[in-house]
């Protein structure tokens, strides 16, 4: 006698919502294998400096010698050896060198703390533990860089604070819009 055949169950797709988790782990997975956020409580990662002369709207020297290029944001280059000074370079190191020249800050560093050129890599809070390079982004200072991966405990905020500058054409955002016309 023959078996009595199994019904086959059918295939089906997954459904879009279980396409969008299964991105959502992929995605969250590389983000901490691949960039490896920083710990954010690791007291090594800390150091309290003080700021000697702002060159630019994210780099600065320290008075031990140390030049440092603040992370997670790109600010208008203010024109050196010759090259012109870029489009609202001026307003942003005017900006940040108001906050912190000649005043103590908090460096927070990653596992990079130099980049090519030799400067020290850093996360920049005042001595009250607010983020320097956040308030740049809210103002309208700089642009955001997120390129080389941003910590997971600062990236929402940081993102937060350049998209409402943009909403509110603050700082080069304003000016930005009224140049184009």
């Amino acid at each position: 006698m023959a078996r009595p055949s199994k019904p086959r169950r059918s295939q089906r797709s997954p459904t879009p919502a279980t396409l969008a988790v299964i991105a959502f782990l992929v995605l969250a997975m590389l983000r901490v294998l691949v960039f490896k956020p920083e710990a954010a409580s690791d007291p090594l990662t800390w150091q309290t400096v003080t700021v000697r002369y702002v060159i630019d709207g994210d780099t600065f020297d320290l008075t031990d010698g140390r030049r440092v290029r603040m992370l997670g944001i790109d600010a208008p280059e203010a024109g050196f050896n010759g090259k012109p000074a870029e489009f609202y370079s001026a307003e942003s190191t005017a900006w940040l060198r108001d906050r912190i020249e000649e005043r103590r800050v908090k460096l927070r560093t990653g596992d990079e703390k130099k980049d090519r050129y030799g400067r020290t890599l850093a996360w920049v809070f005042d001595t009250d533990g607010i983020l320097i390079n956040q308030q740049m982004l809210a103002a309208g200072q700089v642009k955001l860089l997120p390129d080389f991966g941003l910590p997971l405990d600062l990236e929402s905020s940081l993102r937060d604070a350049e998209s409402k500058a943009r909403l509110l054409k603050t700082g080069l955002w304003k000016t930005r819009q009224q140049k184009s016309r």
